[in-house]
């Protein structure tokens, strides 16, 4: 079966299936894109911090053994 490995917000709202993300077995909150694959988690801390001079929201990147779980089916993926 061809499973995912790349997560984004985009899709998976697009299927409709809200998901999980641990990295290293500890849940990830507010995460925004996940791969599978090379162990990757880019996630926003809270409170939300706004970069001085960018103007942009301040996002922080983990590397590590990342999995996923579908909430509705309790399956995971990674």
């Amino acid at each position: 079966m061809n499973t995912p490995h790349i997560f984004t917000i985009e899709n998976t709202s697009e299927i409709g299936k809200p998901v999980e993300v641990f990295l290293n077995g500890k849940k990830v909150g507010h995460c925004i894109y996940a791969d599978t694959k090379k162990g990757k988690v880019v996630f926003c801390p809270q409170p939300l911090k706004v970069h001085k001079h960018k103007k942009k929201v301040i996002c922080k990147t983990r590397y590590g053994r990342v999995t996923v779980e579908h909430l509705n089916s309790q399956s995971k993926v990674g």
